[in-house]
C-alpha cells in the first residue's frame, strides 16, 4: 500500500477505538441536554411556580448545561488529537521499549532531526534497510511523514512489511483536521445548547441575573 493509494481511497471506516472517541463525549452532551430539557419542564409543569420562578431555574440549568458541554467539546477536540498522535505512534514505533531499544531510537532520532532533504533521506533509508536496521529505518520514514516525502515513505513499505503502519496512517486520513476552523465551528454547532423556550426574546445578561437569583429553588 502507498502513500498515494491511501490518497486515493475514500470512505475508509475508523477503527473501533476512533469511533468511541468521536461519538462517547457526544453521547455524553445528548444526555445533558436530555437531563436539562427534563429538569426545565418539571419546573414548567409546576404550576405553583411564579413565571420568573420558572425562568430562574430554566436560566441556571441553562447556563450549567453550556458550561457541561463546553468542557465536552475541549474534551472531544482533545481526544481526536490524541488518537491521532496515538496512530501516528502506532505507525512509526514512537513509545515504548526496553533502556536499549529507547536509547537507539532517541539515537536516531537525533541523527534525522535536522534532515530537510528528501533525497538524502531517500538515501539513509536505503543504507538503514540494506544494513537490517529497522528502527533507524522506522525514525526516517516517521521523520519523512511528518515534511511529506511520500516517495521515502513508500519506499519504507515498498516490500509490504509494514502495511499495518500504512493501515494506521490511512486511519489518520480519515480523521479530521483539528486546527481546521471549519470543521471546529462544525462540532461546536454540534454541541451548542439552546436556550429553553421560557428564556426566548431575554439578552445574555438577563439570563445570567435569573441564574444568579436563587428564586424557585430547584425543580422538585
Amino acid at each position: 500500500m502507498s502513500i498515494q493509494d491511501m490518497f486515493n481511497r475514500t470512505g475508509a471506516e475508523l477503527s473501533a477505538d476512533a469511533q468511541k472517541v468521536i461519538d462517547g463525549t457526544r453521547a455524553q452532551a445528548a444526555a445533558f441536554n436530555q437531563a436539562a430539557e427534563t429538569k426545565v419542564q418539571r419546573a414548567m409543569d409546576n404550576k405553583q411556580m411564579s413565571t420568573r420562578a420558572q425562568q430562574a431555574i430554566a436560566a441556571r440549568t441553562y447556563r450549567q448545561t453550556q458550561a457541561q458541554t463546553q468542557t465536552l467539546l475541549d474534551q472531544h477536540i482533545a481526544g481526536v488529537q490524541q488518537h491521532k498522535q496515538k496512530l501516528v505512534d502506532r505507525a512509526f514505533g514512537a513509545r515504548g521499549g526496553d533502556a536499549q531499544t529507547i536509547a537507539n531510537r532517541r539515537a536516531a532520532q537525533q541523527m534525522v532531526a535536522g534532515l530537510d532533504d528528501g533525497s538524502i533521506a531517500m538515501e539513509m533509508l536505503m543504507t538503514a534497510q540494506q544494513d537490517g536496521d529497522t528502527q533507524l529505518a522506522q525514525v526516517i520514514a516517521g521523520h519523512a511523514y511528518s515534511r511529506g516525502w511520500n516517495d521515502v515513505v513508500d519506499r519504507w513499505n515498498h516490500d509490504g512489511t509494514n502495511n499495518n503502519a500504512m493501515r494506521n496512517l490511512l486511519e489518520l486520513q480519515q480523521m479530521p483536521d483539528t486546527n481546521d476552523i471549519g470543521w471546529r465551528m462544525g462540532v461546536a454547532a454540534e454541541f451548542h445548547v439552546n436556550p429553553p423556550a421560557v428564556l426566548q426574546g431575554l439578552r445574555d445578561h438577563e439570563i445570567d441575573a435569573l441564574a444568579r437569583d436563587d428564586i424557585g429553588g430547584e425543580a422538585a
